[in-house]
């Protein structure tokens, strides 16, 4: 049974995905799809928490809490392989071709799927989580080695985290939290009701600024 379904839920503001794609691809692609990029100031809705505020031009690390499991949402990484893609495949750079391309070449990686959607204003990232992603439980989230413990240990204080938390996985979003807090990385989070997909757009206002 699929994890995901598509749905016209929130939309997280989109930070390192596009700007690899801006920068990699350039010139007519950077007009026809990446007018979604952007950054500025950030903001959480209303229910989020932080325990410390970011730098202004901190650097948005995205996990998504699901199914009881803590997973990485490769923003730099899937921007990457997406511009690999569009570059592969030599159609025209425009956002239908885009959509088009995605639904029938995945370029995600072991975590999610990457699709596209055209939407007012750009263009919205889908992040479709796989059924057998490798994720990570709340009693292993704290044991030596595991990748959360990783991901917090490479970070200093350009970055912050950001948690998009399904409505079945409050609990290990609290233990990622409160190790994120320890080590005095500042977090923000969005609680998500289903199992929606995480969707990236400029037109979005999560995920942007830690209040």
């Amino acid at each position: 049974m699929s994890r995901r379904r598509r749905d016209e839920g929130e939309i997280l503001s989109l930070d390192s995905f596009l700007n690899i794609v801006t920068i990699a691809v350039g010139g007519l692609i950077l007009v026809a799809l990446v007018t979604v990029l952007g950054v500025g100031d950030v903001s959480v809705a209303s229910g989020a928490t932080a325990h410390a505020k970011p730098r202004g031009n901190a650097t948005r690390v995205l996990f998504e809490a699901a199914g009881g499991r803590l997973y990485l949402l490769d923003e730099e990484g899937n921007g990457k392989r997406v511009v690999e893609a569009m570059q592969r495949s030599g159609g025209e750079p425009t956002g239908e071709a885009l959509v088009t391309l995605l639904r029938e070449v995945d370029t995600g990686d072991t975590r999610h799927r990457i699709l596209a959607e055209l939407i007012p204003g750009g263009i919205a990232w889908v992040y479709e989580l796989r059924d057998d992603a490798p994720g990570e439980t709340m009693a292993e989230l704290g044991r030596a080695g595991s990748a959360f413990e990783a991901a917090l240990a490479s970070m200093d204080a350009d970055h912050f985290v950001y948690f998009v938390v399904h409505d079945d996985s409050f609990d290990v979003f609290g233990r990622a939290r409160d190790l994120a807090t320890a080590r005095g990385v500042p977090v923000g989070w969005h609680p998500v009701e289903g199992d929606v997909p995480v969707r990236l757009s400029r037109v979005g206002a999560l995920g942007k600024r830690v209040q």
